[in-house]
This record gives structure tokens, sequence and C-alpha cells, in this order.
């Protein structure tokens, strides 16, 4: 036998040595004696449970880890997910990719269609926004318009809206023009993981507008800026591959005050202010991202 078959026989000794060859076998993380950690048994129904190779009585190498909502197939670290591997919820949702220290790293998270929810890069979950665009128009003895822009943040959104409103007298001869400028605040509920649609509730507060009376037979106009109000809105919306359509309903309480005559030759006031309430239907489109 020559020096070749020798080093052949010692590299397949020591590679099949029982004290070289990772051990196998079955851990549970639950408490024993008052000392949490991975133990051969346990009586704890809801204890995490491992099947795979260990090391120095921990998960180390390759195994399965299973939980009562969950099951982890893949590498392990001293008893923690650390590096490729799949963990899957009940629901049939899962997180695939790279994983360190129990803590997704590179990896992508997918509802039960394999529709991806969520993306980690170097351990920083990319942020989900949405941008959306809404418009209400109403015509008939008045005319109301509500536009607005929103950007949402993971669930909470901030918006600009903008409202106009027109309408005349009943005798025609008095027409009033009224505009405003709110900030909204929001809040989305996605439940894309049930079924492909969101749930938005929100408020406006208004900060700013311009009110307008207008005479038609003494042609006198009076105008104000003191505005103040509300609104309220709620939304419905249904996504496909990014794109999400919207439908819903605002509600403006709004009131104006301090009317004056734009005439310099004559200082005159209008002691009524002049209020705006009611609901509008409005629709729009959106678009989510990562970033």
């Amino acid at each position: 036998m020559n020096m070749k078959h020798i080093l052949l026989l010692l590299y397949f000794f020591f590679l099949t040595s029982p004290l070289l060859a990772q051990d196998t076998g079955v851990l549970y993380l639950t408490k024993v004696n008052g000392k949490f950690g991975w133990f051969k048994n346990s009586n704890d129904i809801k204890a995490w449970k491992y099947e795979g190779e260990i090391k120095n009585g921990k998960p180390n190498g390759s195994g399965v880890l299973k939980y009562t909502f969950a099951t982890y197939s893949g590498e392990v670290k001293n008893g923690l997910r650390h590096g490729q591997g799949t963990y899957k919820y009940k629901s049939g949702r899962k997180t695939v990719g790279e994983f360190r220290k129990n803590k997704p790293w590179n990896a992508k998270k997918y509802d039960k269609n394999g529709k991806m929810e969520a993306e980690w890069v170097k351990g920083a979950k990319l942020t989900k926004f949405r941008v959306r665009a809404l418009l209400g128009n109403t015509s008939g003895n008045w005319s109301v318009s509500n536009s607005s822009l929103s950007l949402i943040w993971e669930n909470y959104g901030l918006g600009f809206n903008q409202m106009s409103y027109k309408t005349t007298s009943s005798k025609k001869d008095i027409v009033y023009e009224m505009k405003d400028s709110s900030l909204d605040l929001s809040y989305t509920l996605d439940l894309s993981y049930i079924i492909d649609w969101t749930v938005t509730a929100g408020v406006g507060y208004v900060f700013s507008g311009k009110g307008e009376i207008t005479f038609a037979e003494t042609n006198n106009i009076y105008e104000t800026e003191n505005v103040s109000g509300y609104g309220l809105f709620g939304l419905l919306g249904m996504v496909w591959e990014g794109l999400e359509g919207l439908i819903g309903v605002r509600y403006s309480s709004t009131n104006y005050t301090d009317f004056n005559s734009t005439n310099t030759s004559e200082v005159s006031t209008l002691g009524k202010p002049y209020s705006i309430r009611g609901a509008q239907p409005i629709f729009g489109l959106g678009y989510t991202f990562q970033w």
C-alpha cells in the first residue's frame, strides 16, 4: 500500500469518526427547573421542537424548528435561525432567504398566494409606501369638488386636500364661492393577508381658505380668509399588482366668517357667517412601492 492510499484511508476515517461527525437528534426550547434552554425532553406543548444537527447541546447545522403556529427549515447556529432557510406560518405565509441571529437578513416575505409582502436587505426592512390621488365632483344646485394627494408610509398617511364650492341663491341674485385647503391624517389597514383589500379612515384639518359672496343686483363683493373646519373620510381599496382602486366618502364641515366688502369707497361687513356641511363620494387610484 503506497502513501496515497494511506492518506485516502485516513481522510475517510476522520470524516466518519464519531468524534468529528455532527450529531443529530431532537431538542426542545423550554424551561426545566427554572432554567430556560435546549433540553432533550419537554412536557410543554408550546415549546419549540428541533430535529436536526446538534453541537455542544444546541441546534447547529441544518434542521427543522417547529412551533404551534410556524415551522422553520434550514440552517441554524447556536440555537438560532442563522443561514439560508424558510420560515413558514400555519396560515400559509412564509419568509424565505438568509437569516442572521433569528432575524431576516436578505429575505422576502410572501402571503399565502405567493405574492411578496415585505423584503429585507442586509437586515433592513424595505419600507412600503403608497401614493394616492383622489377626486370627487358633485353638480346640481351647487357644485362641489374635492381633490387630494397623499403619501402613506406603512400604515400612516399624510395628505393635502383642496375643496371648491359654488352655489347661487334661489332668486339667483347672490353667488357664493368658497375654497379651502386641508391637511389630512389617515390610517390604512392592509387586509391583503386575507383578501386583496385595504381600509382607510382619516381626518382633515382646514388650515386656509377663501370665501366670496357676490350680490348681483348691486355688484357688491364680500370676501374673507377667516376659514375653519374639518373633514372626515373613509376609503375602501382593492389592490392588484401594486395598483389600488379606491372608493369612499368625505364629510366636510367648514365655516367662513368676517366677510368684508371689496369696495374701497365704503367699508362694510357681513355679520352673518357662511357654513358648508355635507358628504361627497370620492374615487381615486393608488400605487404601492417599497424603498
